[in-house]
């Protein structure tokens, strides 16, 4: 899920910053530090934005750079479990598959893609159902729920993991071909 959130922060511009317009500059600052970086309440952040600046700042000894207070907002992924995203596949290994949530990847587990035994082609990087033969692999666009999230796992990298093992999840031929069957069960 996407979330804006309200920040008021100091935010240090440097001399070389000292010609832009103070807002400019304070957006470029915190742009550069925040934008790609996982904090653990709020994310990844995605965006910067609406940054308002005192036009007051402080100056430290030592350092030529001004200190100001300023208040801004932040574009953050953070994913809750039990959500439903939607992906692109963009890894497959022998254990499971990676799907791009945009700012973010997840991993779904070869156990949790479909509900009957899975079996990896490594030379196609696809995953193969034995029953249904059903077929997931790179460039494949997929509905999954989010059953774990931890923001703190690694360094710079939150841990997702994901299941399509529900009614509904996975590749959308698949849970438009169940809605189809639903529907004509019911006429």
């Amino acid at each position: 899920m996407y979330m804006v959130y309200r920040v008021r922060d100091v935010v240090r511009i440097p001399p070389s910053m000292f010609g832009l317009p103070l807002e400019e500059a304070a957006l470029r600052v915190l742009t550069e530090k925040y934008v790609g970086t996982v904090h653990p309440e709020m994310g990844v952040i995605v965006a910067v934005f609406n940054v308002k600046v005192s036009e007051e700042g402080r100056i430290l000894p030592g350092d030529g750079a001004t200190y100001h207070d300023s208040e801004y907002e932040v574009l953050a992924l953070k994913p809750q479990v039990k959500e439903v995203v939607e992906g692109v596949i963009t890894n497959a290994q022998q254990y499971g598959a990676w799907v791009s949530l945009g700012p973010a990847e997840g991993l779904v587990h070869i156990s949790q893609m479909m509900d009957e035994h899975v079996r990896f082609d490594p030379q196609r990087r696809a995953f193969i159902g034995e029953r249904t033969r059903r077929i997931i692999e790179v460039g494949d666009v997929v509905r999954a729920r989010v059953i774990s999230v931890s923001l703190t796992a690694f360094p710079g990298k939150p841990r997702i993991q994901l299941t399509m093992r529900q009614p509904y999840l996975g590749k959308p031929e698949w849970w438009r071909r169940a809605r189809q069957e639903v529907k004509a069960k019911t006429q």
